[in-house]
């Protein structure tokens, strides 16, 4: 068969704004490249994948490319915010092909049934991690299986039919690497806060995350899986080899939940000169880091880690389950100054029975924390989360229109999907705008950024994020 995977293009200004998009990244699909890695591995056929976010490619653009390669299956993965685009995209593909379509990512696997019901022209859903899923959806096409021992898919077979759950894959070591040889891995730049260097790519060491946080959906479920870490160094190798990579952002929800192995992995890296070729960056929580573990991170390549801190109000930190302190966070923020590594600290504003004051309690913290750099967005409940019903229960979720399940709405001027009651949204949008504007354009925090741009296309990303900044600081006044 040949198989096409595609993942859509929601383009950045849609995401982020037309003067914030300007700095919208762009990362490989790590997870088409996962399942074109398998497929590749366990069965002969011919597989492509087609990225539209760093071509910026139109409907009519990615019309074009399915007519030209007359694919027999077509594989789609999406996030919730693009559910009305990827409905528009099957509707044009479907003019011209009449190839199997099969939609995948966290929405579907969310909300299964619903997907299938609301896009008549899906054929199928691959629930979960599909790396075993897809294959064996693929041998049911030839007549190999019946769909109904395929597990971790929904179907239609007089009306809609779902299979019985896939247990996640345990040891993901036997997932091959991913098939980066059919990316454009020259035209990827991720978020300019997460690189100071291209090439800079991306690397998964673990899957699954152990914490309880209510905004969360656990697509990737809490049991916690890691490689070993002669498959991280062979990825590392191979992006530092044949991409000629300067950085690695390592996209583990919470890099050092296991400190042994990330403690290991950190010197293999020292031992094996990788950090003498590439510098890194990593998430994690305030509560799993030290003087100690931050050092030899230091030593390995770190040079920044992205720590998510979410609110200034003790209460609310409470409410969303992050089991977390604000003294925690400044601790963790001084500790990782003192060995030499950055700190990015992610803030939410207008949580399930936020005050006004509380939202303000955030904005002078991210000032009293003082990170290197800030996120602050919009709380969003997306489906499959305990903040969901949280909000359906409150009576405050406004709007089932997935295309505004963005939490850059203040910038994007999308409708909010929530507000807490008492609160406007006007008024939350502009709080968003402010916070950023408050802790950036302040004289300490702009020397800072100045004195770290190591490139040219640095400088025009923070430059362009600068004045989306300033822009919006004149529109208000």
């Amino acid at each position: 068969m040949k198989i096409l995977l595609i993942n859509p293009n929601l383009s950045a200004a849609d995401r982020y704004g037309k003067s914030l998009g300007k700095v919208g990244p762009s990362c490989e699909p790590l997870g088409l490249a996962y399942i074109a890695a398998v497929i590749r591995e366990k069965r002969s056929d011919e597989i492509k994948i087609l990225d539209g976010i760093p071509f910026n490619l139109s409907l009519d653009d990615i019309k074009k490319e399915v007519e030209d390669y007359k694919p027999d299956v077509i594989g789609i993965t999406f996030l919730t915010p693009m559910f009305v685009h990827v409905k528009k995209l099957i509707e044009a593909v479907k003019e011209v092909s009449e190839a199997k379509i099969v939609v995948g990512g966290p929405h579907l696997t969310i909300m299964p049934m619903d997907t299938l019901k609301d896009i008549p022209q899906v054929d199928f859903g691959v629930v979960g991690e599909g790396e075993e899923t897809f294959p064996e959806l693929c041998d049911a096409f030839e007549g190999k299986l019946e769909l109904k021992d395929v597990k971790g898919i929904v179907y239609r077979d007089d009306g809609i039919k779902m299979t019985a759950m896939r247990n996640f894959v345990d040891n993901i070591d036997d997932c091959p690497l991913p098939a980066r040889d059919l990316l454009p891995m020259e035209s990827y730049v991720p978020a300019p806060t997460y690189y100071q260097r291209t090439p800079t790519f991306l690397v998964l060491t673990s899957r699954g995350c152990p914490f309880r946080c209510v905004y969360c959906s656990k697509i990737g479920g809490r049991k916690y899986r890691h490689h070993s870490i002669e498959r991280v160094l062979k990825e590392v190798n191979v992006l530092i080899d044949e991409y000629k990579a300067k950085e690695i952002i390592f996209r583990d929800d919470t890099f050092t939940v296991n400190r042994k192995f990330a403690m290991d992995l950190c010197n293999v890296l020292i031992e094996n000169g990788i950090n003498k070729k590439i510098k890194w960056t990593c998430m994690t929580r305030v509560t799993l880091v030290d003087k100690e573990i931050l050092s030899l991170m230091k030593k390995a390549g770190c040079w920044s880690i992205h720590f998510g801190i979410e609110s200034g109000s003790q209460r609310l930190l409470k409410l969303i389950k992050k089991d977390i302190d604000l003294n925690q966070a400044k601790k963790a923020v001084k500790w990782c100054r003192e060995v030499g590594i950055e700190t990015k600290a992610f803030f939410m504003l207008g949580l399930p029975t936020e005050t006004k004051e509380e939202s303000e309690q955030t904005i002078r913290f991210t000032r009293d924390l003082d990170p290197d750099m800030i996120q602050v967005t919009l709380t969003v409940p997306y489906p499959g989360t305990e903040l969901y019903n949280m909000a359906k229960e409150d009576g405050t979720l406004n709007s089932m229109n997935w295309e505004d399940y963005q939490t850059w709405a203040g910038w994007a001027d999308k409708d909010l999907v929530f507000v807490p009651k008492g609160r406007e949204a006007k008024e939350l949008k502009e709080m968003q705008k402010r916070a950023m504007r408050e802790f950036f354009l302040r004289p300490k925090v702009t020397f800072r950024l100045v004195t770290k741009i190591k490139s040219y296309d640095m400088f025009k990303m923070y430059f362009a994020g600068a004045y989306a900044l300033v822009e919006s600081k004149l529109k208000k006044s």
